[in-house]
């Protein structure tokens, strides 16, 4: 009896540690679409949003001088095609150990071309990934919220 109560005891102890860890490999989840609708002819340069949560231990992402990183884009209905790459914001971030940030990525570049004659609607669900500059490649999420995306 007397072993069990410090055996509980230092198994909770290290279920506590394990939780909230930051990691070398970035952790991402997605947050939002806004707004959740784009038509073809629409001739803005600001188009929908992508907003995801990052966490990573060192933080290296954004511009530095060994180059920019990248959030890869794809539709997921689109498995052959490769992903598309959108330049991470930059983040001005000092001391960027232990990163945990939401991040918002303009997709306007990455929506499909009006190929499409007459009215038709398209929904469309991303599947996203993002780099750091170690080359670590984080978990892959989709989002759960669609674009409609429509050509008159």
């Amino acid at each position: 009896m007397k072993q069990i109560i410090p055996i509980i005891s230092i198994i909770l102890l290290f279920a506590a540690c394990s939780k909230d860890k930051f990691t070398s490999v970035p952790q991402i989840r997605f947050n939002s679409i806004t707004p959740n609708y784009w038509t073809s002819d629409n001739t803005s340069f600001f188009g929908p949003k992508i907003s995801f949560n990052l966490r990573d231990a060192e933080g290296d992402f954004g511009f530095e001088d060994v180059g920019i990183s990248y959030v890869y884009i794809r539709n997921a209905a689109d498995t052959v095609s490769p992903p598309d790459s959108l330049p991470f914001p930059n983040m001005l971030i000092t001391g960027k150990s232990s990163l945990d940030v939401d991040v918002e990525v303009d997709i306007v570049s990455a929506l499909p071309p009006a190929h499409i004659p007459g009215n038709y609607t398209d929904t469309i669900f991303y599947d996203i990934f993002v780099r750091d500059f170690a080359g670590n490649k984080s978990n892959v999420i989709r989002t759960t919220t669609p674009l409609y995306y429509y050509t008159p």
